[in-house]
Parts: C-alpha cells; sequence; structure tokens
C-alpha cells in the first residue's frame, strides 16, 4: 500500500510517451509503484513495501524495458545507476549562483549581522527601543557538498557541483544514484524549469563502512565524511557511487517568478519555512531539524541547543545557517558581491590540539607579501592531520609572542583552515629564540618594505623568482587565461633555468624547448603552445583579472571591464578621474588605490604593450556597426536607489534591469541620487529623499523611464 503521504500521483500527461500499449500502460505503472516506494523508504522513513515485493517489481519493469527499449524514461528507477562510467565532468554555468555564505562565531558577530540586515531593509530603532523583530528560520549547517539541481517539466536533467558559484561540474549521472533526490516531482503540472540547491552528505555510519574496505585493499583512507562525499561525487564509475550510499537534504528553492501551481499541488511558499514544507511535499528529503524562530534571541537558543545534541546525529553538522524568513524581505535585502545579506552560517567553536613548533619558513606570494608558516608536529584535528598553519605577518608574530620550541594550540578556524590559537608560555624552553620576520626575502635577497598602515611584508624586486611563480600560476589559472597544460611544476622549471621573465615570455616558447622540459614531451608542448595560442582570444575581464592587480578579483573586474572597456580607458580613469572608478557598483577607494599603483609602474605598463603585440586585446570587442546607437544604454549616468517592496518586479529583477539600460544602483540616498523607487513599506530612504527633494518614483514609473530610448 503506498504511503498516504504521497499526495500527487502522476498524471498521463506527465507521462512519456510511446505508452498506449498494454506493456506501456504496465511499465508506467510499475515506475510509479517503485517511486512511491523509495520515496516512503528514503525520504519519509517510513516503508510501505517489503523488500521481496520490490526486487519482483523492479526485475518485472527491467524485463519490460529491455524488451521494450523505447518504454525506458529518465524517472524510471532503473536509470538510478545505468550506463559506461563517464570519461570526465564538463563545466556549466548555473542558471542561478551558488554564493557561499559570511560567517559568525559568537553572538557578538551574529548580532552585527543582524543589526546590518536591519539597515539594509530600513529596520532600524530609533534611539532608546529595542531592534525589530524578524522571524527566521535555523536551520542545521550539515558538513557536505553544495549542489544545484534542475528540473524541466518535473524531470531531474541536470546535476552540478558548487565549482566558484558560477561554474559547477555536471555529475547528473551520479546524482541519480542517491536515492533520497527524486528523479520526477510529485506535481500534477509542474514548472517549466525548478532549481533547488541542497546538501549531499555521506552519513557517518557509512564513512566508517568505506574506510574500512578501503583499509582491508590497502587503499588510503579518507580523512572526513566530507572529503570521502567530494571524491565519491566526482567519482568516473555511477556503481562506485551507488554503492557509497549518498543521502541528500534539499534546503533552497527557485521557481519561474510567474509560475502558479495547479490546483491540488503545494501553494506557491511565501516563506524560507513554507519552501522546506513545499519540497517535502513534491518528495525531497528536508533535515527534520530546522525551526521557525520568531527573533535573534530565539536564534541564539537554537545554536546553543544543538552544540551538544548534534553530536547524536548520524552526519557531521559544523554550525547552524540562520535564514531570513520572508522571502520578499530576502530580496529587498539582497546579496554582496559574496553572500546573501539575509543568512549567515553560524559555526562552533573549532576543536583545539596542543603541539610543539619545530620551524618557521616564509612564503612569498605573486604580490610580493612574504608570510610567515608555523611547522609544527603533527596533530590530529577534525579527522585530518595537520602540520603547517599560516601566521599572516609580522604584527601576529608579535601578538603571538612566539618562540622556538614552543608548545603551542591549534584548532582548524571554520574547521577548515589550521590556525595557531596561543602560545602556552609556562611550557617554553629555557633560551627559547623569539620567532620574527626576515628582514631580506627568503627568496632573492632583496630589503622587504612595509608600507605604513599596512600589516604586511612586501618584497618590491619584480624580477623576485617567487613573485615571477605567483604571477604565472594566477595568469593562467581557470579564472583568469585558463591555460591548460602550464601547472606549478612546469612553471617552477620555466623560472628556475631562467627561461621566462614575465607573463609575456611563456608565449615566445618554441615547442622544441617545452619538450625537452621534465614531464613533457612533444605532444605534451604542442597542447600548451595551442592552449597559450587560445588564451590570447579570452575576454578583456578575464585579462584584466589575470594581470592579478592587488584587491582586483573575478567579479570586481567584471564590474571594471563593464564600465571600462579597455585597458587604455582605465589608466586614464586611475589618472585622471578615480571617481569615475569609485563610482562602478562594488568598487570601493581600497581597489583604486591598486589600481593607480599598478597602472603607475613603468614595468606594468610595458608588459600591457608586451601582451598588445603578442595578440591580446586588453579591450572589449567593438560593437556591430550601426548597433552603438541602438544599444546605447539609455540610464546612463543616473543613479537609483530602492526602497520598499515592488508589486511585480524583486529587487534583484529591478537592479538587473537598471544596470541593463546603463543606470547604476546605490545602497544610500544623497543630494547625487537620481531618483527614489520605492515600493511597499519604504522607510528612512523614502523619508530622507522627500526631505532632499529628489524625484521619487513607484515601479510603473520605473519601467517607463526603462521604455524610454
Amino acid at each position: 500500500m503506498i504511503s498516504p503521504r504521497d499526495p500527487h500521483p502522476l498524471s498521463p500527461a506527465s507521462s512519456p510517451p510511446n505508452q498506449a500499449s498494454a506493456e506501456g500502460q504496465r511499465a508506467a505503472e510499475l515506475r510509479d509503484l517503485l517511486n512511491r516506494a523509495a520515496h516512503a523508504y528514503y525520504v519519509l522513513d517510513a516503508p510501505v513495501m517489503e523488500d521481496p515485493v520490490y526486487d519482483r517489481l523492479y526485475r518485472e519493469l527491467l524485463e519490460l524495458e529491455q524488451a521494450h527499449p523505447e518504454l525506458r524514461s529518465p524517472d524510471s528507477p532503473t536509470q538510478r545507476v545505468g550506463g559506461k562510467p563517464s570519461e570526465g565532468f564538463k563545466e556549466v554555468e548555473h542558471r542561478i549562483g551558488l554564493l557561499s555564505l559570511d560567517n559568525a562565531f559568537n553572538s557578538e558577530e551574529l548580532a552585527g549581522w543582524y543589526g546590518r540586515l536591519l539597515k539594509v531593509l530600513d529596520r532600524e530603532a530609533s534611539p532608546g527601543e529595542p531592534p525589530s523583530a524578524l522571524a527566521m528560520v535555523g536551520e542545521l549547517k550539515i558538513d557536505g557538498n553544495a549542489l544545484a539541481l534542475s528540473y524541466e517539466r518535473g524531470l531531474l536533467v541536470r546535476a552540478a557541483t558548487r565549482g566558484d558559484g558560477e561554474r559547477g561540474e555536471e555529475i547528473t549521472t551520479n546524482v541519480r544514484t542517491i536515492q533520497s533526490v527524486p528523479l520526477r516531482l510529485q506535481l500534477a503540472e509542474p514548472p517549466p524549469w525548478l532549481e533547488v540547491r541542497g546538501e549531499a552528505l555521506i552519513p557517518d555510519a557509512s564513512f566508517a563502512a568505506i574506510n574500512r574496505e578501503r583499509q582491508a585493499r590497502d587503499e588510503a583512507l579518507f580523512a572526513n565524511p566530507r572529503n570521502a562525499c567530494a571524491g565519491t561525487l566526482r567519482q568516473l564509475d555511477p556503481k562506485v557511487v551507488a554503492a557509497r550510499r549518498l543521502d541528500f537534504f534539499a534546503y533552497t528553492l527557485h521557481l519561474p517568478p510567474d509560475w502558479q501551481p495547479a490546483a491540488g499541488d503545494p501553494p506557491l511558499p511565501r516563506s524560507q519555512w513554507e519552501s522546506l514544507r513545499w519540497l517535502e511535499a513534491v518528495g525531497f528529503r528536508v533535515n527534520p531539524n530546522a525551526e521557525l524562530l520568531p527573533n535573534l534571541a530565539a536564534v541564539a537558543d537554537f545554536f546553543a541547543a544543538w552544540d551538544e545534541r548534534r553530536k547524536q546525529l548520524a552526519y557531521a553538522t559544523d554550525g547552524v545557517v540562520v535564514k531570513l524568513n520572508d522571502l520578499r524581505l530576502q530580496d529587498a535585502a539582497g546579496f554582496t558581491q559574496k553572500a546573501p545579506r539575509w543568512a549567515i552560517a553560524l559555526k562552533y567553536p573549532a576543536e583545539e590540539a596542543p603541539s610543539r613548533l619545530l620551524r618557521l619558513s616564509y612564503q612569498v606570494g605573486r604580490t610580493g607579501v612574504v608570510t610567515p608558516v608555523a611547522e609544527f608536529a603533527p596533530v590530529g584535528l577534525g579527522g585530518t592531520s595537520v602540520s603547517r598553519a599560516t601566521l599572516h605577518n609580522a604584527d601576529r608574530l608579535a601578538e603571538l609572542d612566539l618562540h622556538l620550541g614552543d608548545t603551542i594550540v591549534v584548532c582548524k578556524a571554520g574547521e577548515i583552515i589550521p590556525k595557531v590559537v596561543r602560545v602556552l608560555t609556562e611550557l617554553r624552553p629555557a633560551a627559547a629564540q623569539r620567532a620574527e620576520l626576515p628582514s631580506v626575502c627568503p627568496e632573492c635577497g632583496s630589503q622587504l618594505v612595509r608600507e605604513e598602515g599596512e600589516a604586511a611584508s612586501r618584497c618590491v624586486n619584480s624580477s623576485c623568482p617567487a613573485i615571477l611563480r605567483g604571477a604565472l600560476r594566477h595568469w593562467v589559472s581557470k579564472g583568469a587565461l585558463d591555460v591548460e597544460g602550464l601547472g606549478s611544476k612546469l612553471i617552477e622549471q620555466l623560472v628556475d633555468r631562467g627561461l621566462v621573465a614575465s607573463i609575456a615570455d611563456i608565449y615566445g616558447l618554441d615547442g622544441a624547448l617545452l619538450a625537452s622540459l621534465e614531464r613533457m614531451g612533444p605532444r605534451s608542448a604542442q597542447n600548451l603552445l595551442e592552449a597559450l595560442a587560445a588564451s590570447r582570444q579570452q575576454p578583456w575581464h578575464r585579462q584584466l583579472y589575470g594581470l592579478g592587480i592587488h584587491h582586483v578579483g573575478e567579479v570586481s573586474a567584471k564590474a571594471l571591464a563593464r564600465t571600462f572597456t579597455s585597458a587604455e580607458a582605465l589608466t586614464a580613469a586611475a589618472r585622471e578621474a578615480p571617481e569615475s572608478i569609485t563610482a562602478v557598483h562594488g568598487i570601493g577607494g581600497e581597489i583604486v588605490q591598486s589600481l593607480q599603483q599598478w597602472l603607475a609602474t613603468p614595468a606594468n605598463q610595458q608588459l600591457l604593450e608586451q601582451l598588445r603585440r603578442l595578440g591580446f586585446s586588453l579591450a572589449a570587442p567593438e560593437p556591430e556597426p550601426g548597433a552603438a546607437n541602438a544599444a546605447a544604454p539609455h540610464l546612463a549616468g543616473l543613479s537609483f536607489v530602492l526602497t520598499g517592496s515592488l508589486p511585480s518586479l524583486s529587487r534583484s529583477q529591478a537592479q538587473a534591469l537598471i544596470e541593463a539600460a546603463g543606470g547604476k544602483v546605490i545602497a544610500s540616498v544623497s543630494r547625487k541620487t537620481s531618483y527614489v523607487v520605492a515600493g511597499v513599506e519604504a522607510g528612512s530612504k523614502l523619508v530622507k529623499a522627500q526631505g532632499l527633494g529628489l524625484p521619487v518614483i513607484d515601479e510603473a514609473g520605473l519601467l517607463q523611464l526603462l521604455a524610454e530610448s
């Protein structure tokens, strides 16, 4: 008997074609029965069918599909594990980005996040009044791997890893083996597309069994369940993935903005809490330990309660995720360049362990920053063995009062990065020497420089081998020029043998020279030359990011490249109109200062000229003839402030429309603001705009502006 909690039977309209025959009808019936039984067993933990019955029906369906291959459909349980092992994974672009979360490690940082959230929502309390109470959802932070699942007309069509948040690896075949991931949604009339985000994980018992098997085969053990899960998801053979019995918890939902559910299907969610219930209703496994929390005090209680309770769970967790419940308020809060403003990961304190400092080593980065690294006796933390931790700079050395031979306490910051927490000075050996940063570069012997107001000490010798190695690694990296085949080992050979002295020099290498290098040959050399040639066609924003200018990351490089469409334009702006750079959304004074310093350096200008001669555009492509006037951004130079909830446009949709028309969306109201777009429950920004006499428009007024050309 099928569970009554499975509310949405498959309608004939949603069934695959070729089912007019008796065999087709029986295959559809078997798929329905088996999928429902699997959902009840793996998701609801409420079995409705005995194993021998399931096995008999599964065998019947398998035989039907083998006799009539046209009856196979993507939602068939026989397709969860099938096909040949993959040859590799292709990179795909996410329909909706997978941003990471900002972290908080104590109540003060949580309160700071909440205060910033109230400010961006215009909910700040008047002096003397308590802060506004916003309902939130607390969810356990599962220590697994984030996945993006894409459904079309109710069928799973793609699964991808997080990757860099914009692009990930497609691992659909492997994810289909996870029984708690539905292949078909339980909806009578599913939307044209649907995106679900969630966490794949390996339960502790499965992890222990996997390591026992690996030990018996004399294979290296996985360090922890998260690493085991990541390695499993990237297995080329889906049968291996199926054998490791991964699980999945869904936690985020994205639906088409204009879609309306059919009668009998669950209604559209208006909150994160309703989104979790919606995901459950259509067939997903949702973590049962989430709670709806009325205020910040309830969040603190939830966090404290799970510090102990989480140790009794069958899977690993390292904190809780706090999300603003109201979806319209989430949209109003928006995002920073890296994370949503409406959510935060509240982490539990990391495990600590003592060890003995053996020595200090020093790393020179691509910007010349010299970083001291503590090397200590190996110690186990969070299921891994660690023996090194960065000490950042001279200030951190002084703060720790670190001496060689000290007994130190080490933890994992965010349960990932090893960190020296403190020194047990009472155990310090007699006559121990103080640990200090060297005065000269450990790579080239040049005098180190520490500018006023900066914590970092730098080597400023542009010919320093360490700086050159770092610059080359960055230039060829995936987010920059993406030159496959030029890895760290080859870069070290090229620099150490004096074969290259700048980025431009790698484009003058010939095949015979490359083929003579260690671990190279004629085929590898030819492939590398082809990859180098192809890299000259990378777009301007990748070239800009690849230059490795301090503080200019992938996101800011894209923003700068959209406004300053060539290296010449960016150089002129940095020299003559730096305020035009800070006017770009997300670009601050720190980036402007870095650009000015880098672009004013003669060696860097010489590098740009060398790259031009090598065929690099260092510019965006010219528009098609006659297209310039038609595509002219008619809102160029205008700034907009969005406040309140708009009737039909989300905050992100309104911002995208404004920016596509050349306008700029800014966070605060000033006399320079061109328009304030006010919706329902507009707050202090509207009051300030009215006081300054600024133009205030509603959504209709904004749409009218956008329609003008």
